[in-house]
């Protein structure tokens, strides 16, 4: 069918918004990664840091399965000396396990956060004490890794905050830090958290963003925890098993999840930053049809918001492949789709259910310049809504159409964004990067 220009509809129209910050963009680019979990954060295994953690290969598999990007947890408490001058080994074989993941990274071409994990011992009565180490580590951090690609490399200041942790005393360290790294590295984007991270929690309009504007904020979700950690012996309080998902009734989960998500995006439409999901999965002590009812809520949530995430974990207590064996013939099938992984495209509804019946949609050229138009060809359905998305997941613009070729002028500063295709019980979503 002929292309229809839709300047009779829209004459001269150029939707603008302010240029995505770089932090933003650095933040689109996660896309999809995965969480190197147990092993450099795991400081209470025999001879840690073991060198047998994980490999190129595991980190190609990763890649293979269509994750961008790489999380990896860090102990660095353990190697920073407690009393001044808080001296950080940096000989020690930690380092070495680190720039072997860096090489990896950068061989194939994916992004890296190099997280610095737990063991803070952070209260209300003694964080006082550990203000100097943590910026005196984050300085020689910073120093030691300034050469890095900043549109690649990413700094997350601590792993999930103490959940009492008041929020003041919190953001004094964040800052020291902060300041600390930018004596080494401007360039560099930084990632924090307000506290511990849970969806339902981890930001309200009380939280105000930092000063620093090169930052990402993150979250991580797991709720509900007796249904995601049951049966873990580590847990306290441990969990018992048979919690199903659905939880009974049904709007405890809808509150925490849904509820959760809706306050989180208000925030960061708010503030208008950028913000992934770190951390989220579910453990394999749940039953087989609850742990995918909880993915397919999940990436329907995910899908809607276009927010990266980071999955935990790849191969232990949350993994999402059959008798730990990491191939595409071994993925739990709902997780894979859920999660989009092995080419599976195929976006979730918004309810979780799986799209139904035949809505193709060609969107072309993925990558166009500024004030350009993209052309959009779609099969199955007589009419169609198109909504585009930056990268933050704020809505630029929306139109109907009632054909199934068309023209869209658009005009958007140089970012990643999404055009989002519904009909009434089907969803599409496209990316494309402007130039």
């Amino acid at each position: 069918m002929k292309k229809m220009l839709l300047l009779l509809f829209m004459p001269f129209l150029c939707f603008q918004i302010n240029g995505q910050s770089i932090a933003a963009q650095r933040c689109a680019a996660f896309e999809k990664g995965m969480n190197l979990s147990n092993w450099l954060e795991a400081a209470w295994q025999p001879n840690w840091p073991t060198a047998n953690g994980y490999s190129k290969a595991d980190l190609a598999k990763i890649k293979e399965a269509g994750m961008k990007s790489i999380r990896l947890p860090i102990c660095f408490a353990r190697i920073t000396d407690s009393i001044a001058p808080y001296t950080v080994d940096t000989n020690n074989l930690l380092f070495a396990r680190i720039d072997s993941v860096i090489q990896w990274t950068d061989e194939l071409q994916m992004n890296l956060i190099i997280d610095n994990h737990h063991e803070w011992s952070l209260d209300n009565e003694h964080w006082r004490t550990n203000r100097e180490r943590f910026a005196h580590l984050w300085a020689v951090l910073a120093n030691k890794y300034r050469y890095l690609d900043p549109a690649h490399y990413t700094f997350e200041l601590l792993n999930e905050p103490p959940l009492f942790f008041a929020l003041d005393s919190l953001n004094i360290m964040m800052k020291d830090a902060i300041d600390s790294i930018r004596q080494f590295t401007t360039a560099h984007t930084i990632i924090v958290s307000p506290n511990a991270s849970s969806i339902g929690i981890a930001y309200t309009t009380n939280y105000k963003p930092l000063a620093d504007t090169n930052l990402i904020y993150t979250w991580h979700c797991y709720d509900p925890v007796d249904f995601t950690h049951q049966g873990f012996s580590w847990t306290n309080p441990v969990f018992p098993t048979g919690t199903p998902f659905p939880i009974i009734p049904t709007s405890f989960y809808e509150s925490i999840l849904y509820e959760g998500m809706t306050r989180l995006n208000h925030w960061r439409d708010t503030f208008n930053v950028p913000v992934f999901l770190g951390e989220f999965g579910v453990g394999e002590y749940a039953d087989a049809a609850s742990r995918c009812n909880w993915i397919q809520y999940m990436g329907s949530q995910l899908d809607s918001t276009h927010i990266p995430w980071f999955y935990w974990d790849w191969r232990w207590d949350f993994t999402m492949f059959n008798s730990h064996e990491i191939s595409a013939d071994s993925i739990i099938p709902c997780f894979s789709h859920s999660l989009h992984l092995y080419g599976d495209t195929v976006l979730n509804s918004v309810n979780g259910e799986l799209n139904q019946g035949i809505f193709e949609v060609n969107l072309y050229p993925n990558f166009i310049a500024s004030g350009k138009s993209i052309h959009v060809s779609v099969q199955g359905v007589p009419s169609f809504i198109c909504k585009i998305f930056d990268s933050l997941g704020r809505l630029i613009q929306q139109q109907n159409f009632t054909q199934s070729d068309v023209t869209i002028p658009l005009c958007l500063a140089k970012g990643i964004y999404f055009a989002q295709f519904t009909t009434r019980d089907r969803r599409v979503t496209k990316k494309f990067v402007v130039d």
